[in-house]
């Protein structure tokens, strides 16, 4: 294998651990993200009365429901 071949393989194993830790984080930070919608919408906290609160309504998923 050449040298060229070797650096792109390691670099191509260190992108895709730096992904799958970065995802993770994304994963538990969205989690969180929405225990706290959870926790505001059970409070009474309006989300579809502000812009920010809808840009949260539209990234729901489906089985959230705002009535």
């Amino acid at each position: 294998m050449k040298a060229i071949e070797i650096r792109k393989l390691r670099k191509l194993r260190n992108i895709s651990e730096d992904l799958r830790r970065a995802e993770s984080r994304v994963d538990e930070l969205r989690g969180v993200k929405w225990g706290l919608v959870t926790d505001l919408k059970n409070l009474g906290h309006d989300f579809t009365a502000t812009t920010e609160g809808m840009d949260v309504v539209l990234s729901a998923p489906p089985s959230m429901k705002w009535n």
